[in-house]
């Protein structure tokens, strides 16, 4: 841990349109135990509320306010405020996200060491429609797992979205902008085998579920998805085929979206080519008779036939 009084922590927030959410976000960083920290505010509104809130706001803790002068989107609204931030560490949050308690800033400055280039924590799921919150905090053991095999996070995305990431400002967005489905998970498969990171298996932010997200345009949106999966194919190759839970995910990804021809799958590629495996994928599951694909122990049962015998690349 470094001293409170040496220790900077820049929260970076981008914000678009969202004025009850940012301001729950606002009043969970006011009542923080650790001061060491300045917040860095980037909008994308399509009109003035959000820069009209903050003139009327009275913090008592340093705040930096920048209206993009076009809009940027995500990812990279997330880290428009790095440029602006003096702090040591990036604190990414997302305006709908909170903290979950006075003291998660302090358990994140806690946790910092010079060894160390990125730390994770838990987070509760809290959904907006019913107020129901959820500890989704996986154990450590679960993390090193994932710190061993990153891909494991295309079957299943077990860390969360950014709010739950400190990294060392070394001027690193860390999010790549092709992405918007896939942008967080390929962003960590780049952290966790690059860089050193630890996990604190405690749940230190609130990670809102509502229905103003740029994901809810993304799920199941073949002209999205498709892309994704094939731009990130193609940085890493076999590696994120190799393990039956990986191939599992690409498996759900051709039936969930429907895909029954290599052409149709082509037709959202954007140029990017077909990797032979996933072709195998798609003629493995139209030989399939109808209706066994939506049974869930019978398409777990036909993937396993497919990965064994799909030698892909």
């Amino acid at each position: 841990m470094l001293e409170q009084n040496n220790c900077e922590i820049s929260i970076c927030i981008g914000t678009y349109n969202r004025i009850d959410y940012l301001k729950r976000l606002l009043d969970s960083i006011a009542i923080q135990k650790y001061k060491k920290f300045e917040v860095i505010i980037t909008d994308d509104s399509s009109n003035d509320c959000i820069e009209q809130f903050i003139k009327t706001l009275n913090v008592s803790f340093p705040l930096q306010y920048i209206r993009n002068k076009e809009t940027l989107g995500t990812p990279k609204n997330w880290t428009a405020g790095i440029p602006y931030a003096s702090g040591q560490w990036i604190k990414v949050m997302h305006d709908d996200d909170y903290f979950s308690a006075a003291d998660s800033l302090l358990a994140f400055a806690d946790a910092i060491d010079d060894k160390y280039d990125i730390i994770f924590s838990g987070y509760n799921a809290y959904f907006e429609s019913t107020k129901q919150c959820l500890n989704k905090t996986i154990k450590q053991e679960r993390f090193e797992k994932i710190k061993k095999n990153p891909f494991l996070l295309l079957a299943e995305n077990k860390i969360g979205n950014p709010s739950v990431v400190l990294f060392k400002n070394k001027g690193n967005a860390w999010y790549n902008p092709s992405y918007k489905w896939l942008v967080d998970i390929e962003g960590y498969i780049r952290m966790l085998q690059i860089t050193k990171c630890q996990y604190i298996a405690k749940p230190l932010i609130n990670m809102s579920y509502n229905d103003s997200q740029v994901t809810n345009s993304c799920f199941r949106n073949p002209s999205v998805e498709v892309y994704e999966w094939l731009l990130l194919y193609q940085q890493y190759k076999a590696a994120s085929t190799k393990s039956l839970l990986v191939y599992d995910a690409w498996w759900r990804m051709i039936r969930n979206l429907k895909i029954t021809t290599v052409a149709e799958l082509q037709s959202y590629a954007r140029s990017l080519p077909i990797p032979v495996f996933l072709s195998k994928i798609i003629a493995f599951q139209c030989a399939i008779p109808s209706g066994f694909l939506s049974i869930g122990i019978c398409s777990k049962l036909f993937m396993f036939f497919s990965y064994l015998t799909n030698q892909h690349e």
